[in-house]
């Protein structure tokens, strides 16, 4: 890239989403390991992040950014944050100087929903609706305790 220019993002919209609420599409195809959109929002420390996730609300747009900070999505947030999961995402979450981005993990038609794997970690095991044939029936991830001490070998 030229020094001076700006990098340009692929186009990408919200619209209904077939896997929960709404969900984030491609604009235009998307090609493997190319950035998609950077996940926006208020900086706060990582404690007050696991505060405003037990907040009550249904939807929780909390982003961890690195062992002291993380990223609120539903302040001052962007598209970014109609990500839904999926077991099977085609697209993953990458910290690049310090800024949350998402990044094709295959290539992305027009109009397909743009999905990653959450691997949530947590105080429950948080179902997956995915409809994926990979689906593992749950959103967290498959190593985080909470899944091994609840579902044992039922997984």
């Amino acid at each position: 890239m030229a020094k001076g220019s700006k990098r340009v993002l692929p186009k990408v919209f919200v619209a209904t989403s077939a896997i929960h609420g709404d969900g984030l599409f491609a604009g235009e195809r998307i090609r493997k390991s190319r950035r998609i959109i950077e996940y926006k929002g208020e900086k706060i420390p990582a404690g007050e992040g696991a505060t405003r996730s037990r907040g009550g609300e249904e939807l929780t747009y909390i982003f961890n950014l690195s062992d002291k900070y993380d990223v609120d999505g539903s302040l001052n947030g962007n598209e970014a944050r109609f990500a839904n999961h999926s077991c099977d995402g085609n697209a993953y979450a990458d910290i690049i100087n310090n800024r949350i981005w998402f990044i094709a993990e295959r290539d992305i038609g027009e109009g397909e929903e743009i999905t990653f794997d959450y691997r949530l970690q947590g105080d429950e095991v948080y179902p997956c609706v995915c409809g994926t044939e990979e689906c593992r029936g749950y959103m967290n991830d498959a190593d985080d305790e909470v899944v091994q001490e609840t579902l044992g070998d039922a997984r």
